[in-house]
């Protein structure tokens, strides 16, 4: 990985569809979040989750700096309304959320990998000032999806007449599939 890769400007969203990704999860944020003080935040998560996306999906791999970016963005921007409570539970979902990923990519081939675990911090972050009940939303609602997107492919090879063992060892980004999982916690709020 070069130094250009590890600058957060190297991550930028680019493209249109990348570009549109990141306005429309922000639109789509602001409509959702249960106060306007949170809006901030949540769009700079959807900035993050545009390039996050793109590159899980073209590199199977989410940088450190753009996880690191979403962490920090909440870490700030969920300070502007100040409700301790929500603050200091977001923290904890954070953590609690990172070790349960952890535990499960440690466990075996689930196809979790470090860069999801990483990613977990930051889901945990925002979705935990909103409440407990969004957090066991947001995550249930990421594995779901994952789990449908992993079916579609075995159907799709079935189909196709291609090798379904094949199939199961398609590489398939999960990052994605938590962060749509993290619009559904939002929603749930």
């Amino acid at each position: 990985v070069s130094l250009r890769e590890d600058s957060l400007a190297a991550w930028r969203p680019r493209g249109l569809a990348t570009g549109l990704i990141a306005g429309t999860g922000g639109a789509v944020a602001v409509l959702l979040v249960p106060d306007l003080v949170l809006a901030p935040a949540w769009i700079a998560l959807a900035w993050c989750a545009a390039a996050i996306t793109r590159t899980d999906l073209a590199r199977h791999r989410i940088p450190d700096v753009l996880n690191l970016a979403a962490i920090g963005s909440g870490a700030l921007l969920l300070l502007i309304p100040w409700d301790g409570a929500a603050y200091g539970r977001a923290w904890l979902a954070a953590l609690a959320v990172t070790a349960a990923l952890f535990v499960l990519a440690l466990l075996g081939p689930s196809g979790l990998g470090m860069g999801d675990v990483k990613l977990a911090p930051a889901l945990g972050l925002y979705l935990g000032y909103l409440g407990w009940g969004a957090v066991l939303v947001g995550v249930v609602a990421g594995f779901v999806l994952g789990a449908l997107a992993a079916v579609a492919v075995l159907v799709r090879a079935a189909l196709a007449r291609q090798s379904v063992s094949g199939a199961l060892r398609t590489a398939l980004p999960f990052g994605p599939f938590l962060l749509l999982g993290t619009l559904v916690g939002l929603a749930s709020a």
